[in-house]
């Protein structure tokens, strides 16, 4: 899989992944990167990976969308769904195939307890990072 810029503001760090405490979003599509949430994530701790997995297949399309949503963070591009499927992510969450967004926190190698993060409900997305970055 291969990662691409939106802007030049933000590099993809291949480090990123190694990190102890990071938050992982796998999208089929791109609707949700229009609701703002990295903002929050800069309040508690902006030096945390944010890992962003985008399943569309068209890379193009995905940095026109990313660029008019204003949303500057790298992405991996993995149009044939592997991550999806080798680390199982619908079925960890009970997903069915339909669901197309999985934003989930990690802790080194593993999925933390705390599980799904709620990105699109900001005094909840605030909850769960006081708990998680303790």
């Amino acid at each position: 899989m291969k990662s691409y810029q939106v802007t030049d503001s933000i590099p993809f760090n291949p480090h990123w992944m190694h990190a102890e405490k990071k938050l992982v979003v796998v999208s089929k599509q791109l609707y949700v990167f229009s609701i703002p949430f990295l903002d929050i994530i800069a309040e508690y701790d902006e030096e945390m990976p944010v890992i962003i997995v985008i399943t569309r297949e068209d890379k193009d399309e995905i940095i026109q969308r990313l660029t008019e949503y204003e949303f500057p963070y790298p992405f991996i591009h993995d149009p044939d769904g592997l991550f999806i499927e080798e680390n199982q992510i619908w079925k960890r969450f009970g997903y069915q195939e339909k669901n197309t967004i999985a934003p989930f926190f990690m802790e080194g190698d593993y999925i933390s307890e705390m599980g799904l993060a709620q990105i699109s409900m900001r005094q909840l997305f605030r909850k769960q990072l006081d708990e998680f970055l303790k």
